[in-house]
């Protein structure tokens, strides 16, 4: 996945956003490859943060970035 795309997310989530919300926003319609390729490796990365991070598949998860 390209820079400017993980920039794009990490900027976009500066405001804690669900999983569908960041989907939406950089028009990836399949729920399972943005899981696997773009938000749980931002996650083990470290760019992503959870809100609720003892329930990981909340329904009510979202995902933001504390980058400033």
């Amino acid at each position: 996945m390209e820079n400017n795309k993980i920039n794009e997310i990490l900027e976009f989530c500066k405001t804690p956003r669900s999983r569908s919300e960041i989907q939406d926003y950089i028009g990836i319609k399949s729920r399972r490859y943005f899981r696997e390729k773009i938000l749980n490796p931002l996650i083990k990365g470290g760019l992503l943060k959870l809100t609720i991070p003892d329930k990981p598949t909340s329904p009510k998860q979202k995902y933001y970035s504390n980058r400033k």
